[in-house]
């Protein structure tokens, strides 16, 4: 599946914001006093885990550094995981009538309006309505003006805006359901404090504004706790609630396998991703990681998921694809919730398989059912890079 690149119209529309409200800098004292915010907001996300109206999304150089630098991760994560909902979770579009989308933390809007312009770029062709819920008025503001000023990227679509403190002013249901529900990089900012217990109940009630065919999609930051607490979360609320199921990561509902054996690895996506110019820019003293865009990812919905015949013959990556001296190989979780390692032999390879197979993500979804057993149960043997066969391997195309 090839994917848009983050559009160049927004990118453009941030920086001039940027420009505009700091007439009197020079580009680089811009440049410099973004970094420093960056610097910041990147301790924030990574280290004291500190969310609340006075110190982001509050200030204008909050925003619009986050808009600058950040937004286009979040908008990528949601890309990614729309794709995989849309393409192969069996995301339900409505026949006629509008498709509707609530994204809650939604921020200055990067899940939302990603939503948008891909659905769009998908070939939907239904109304689209997005409802956006934030404690930030100021990032709701944002959100309102940039959907307006990118309205050919989402034409036929409206928005509304709510502010609500969602930790505390979570709505009960009522008539007004949804096809999406999104939590883009957001749960654990809004439930920084909260329990186990009182996460579960938290998406139980979210998990009541779906439609009967529609999904919950949730990206999160890639660190090893907030994965393995978004997978427990998941599991754990699926157990409680049979009539909500686990589409995603894995297969036939099937919970994280980490959650219950000990292994290197964590369920988390890595995908290559193309930074826009002033993101190399802002970043050039700085050094983040701004060719990849990692995240944790759960979907979950009412309905139950496509069935699949369980065994080793389709499976998820879940480590790196990694190069040995005489090996090419990877960790797989197959259909049947088992960890399986996937390995060639690089002298059964040419350069030019070689090269396909080290271009496979972690996150890819392969077919494998080639591969034989090797020394043991858990140990798969393939020998062409014709043994793989992508299910769901999204890449992403030309800047748009």
């Amino acid at each position: 599946m090839i994917l848009s690149s983050f559009p160049k119209i927004i990118s453009d529309w941030w920086w001039n914001e940027a420009t505009r409200n700091w007439p009197d800098f020079s580009k680089e004292k811009l440049l410099n006093t973004i970094r420093g915010e960056i610097v910041e907001q990147s301790d924030r996300f990574n280290k004291t885990r500190s969310f609340n109206s006075s110190s982001y999304g509050a200030r204008d150089l909050s925003v619009l550094s986050y808009g600058n630098f950040f937004f286009a991760r979040t908008w990528y994560a949601m890309t990614f995981a729309l794709a995989e909902a849309f393409s192969y979770r069996n995301l339900g579009i409505p026949r006629k009538g509008p498709l509707r989308i609530l994204d809650l933390g939604a921020g200055t809007g990067a899940s939302g309006l990603a939503s948008l312009s891909n659905l769009r770029k998908w070939g939907v062709e239904n109304p689209i309505s997005l409802e956006a819920w934030d404690y930030s008025g100021k990032s709701l503001a944002t959100l309102k003006s940039l959907h307006q000023a990118g309205m050919e990227l989402w034409p036929g679509t409206k928005i509304t805006t709510v502010r609500k403190d969602l930790a505390n002013d979570l709505p009960p249901m009522n008539s007004r359901l949804f096809d999406l529900v999104l939590l883009g990089f957001s749960l654990n900012e809004i439930l920084q404090k909260e329990e186990e217990g009182s996460r579960i109940e938290w998406l139980r009630q979210v998990s009541q504004y779906l439609k009967p065919s529609g999904l919950l999609v949730i990206t999160e930051p890639a660190g090893e706790l907030t994965c393995m607490n978004l997978q427990s979360d998941s599991q754990k609320l699926t157990e409680e609630n049979p009539k909500l199921h686990q589409h995603s990561p894995y297969f036939n509902g099937s919970p994280c396998p980490f959650l219950s054996q000990s292994s290197k690895y964590y369920s988390h996506e890595v995908r290559k991703v193309v930074p826009n110019e002033v993101i190399e820019k802002i970043n050039g003293p700085l050094h983040l990681e701004i060719r990849e865009v990692k995240f944790g990812l759960s979907i979950l919905g009412r309905t139950a998921p496509l069935p699949q015949p369980k065994g080793y013959e389709l499976c998820r990556i879940v480590s790196p694809v990694k190069k040995r001296k005489g090996t090419i190989s990877f960790i797989g979780i197959g259909s049947d919730g088992i960890e399986y390692r996937y390995e060639f032999q690089r002298r059964d390879l040419n350069r030019d398989e070689t090269k396909e197979i080290l271009a496979f993500e972690r996150g890819d979804i392969l077919d494998t059912a080639k591969g034989i057993i090797g020394k043991d149960e858990t140990h798969i043997r393939l020998s062409s890079s014709q043994d793989l066969k992508p299910v769901f391997a999204p890449r992403l195309g030309k800047t748009s």
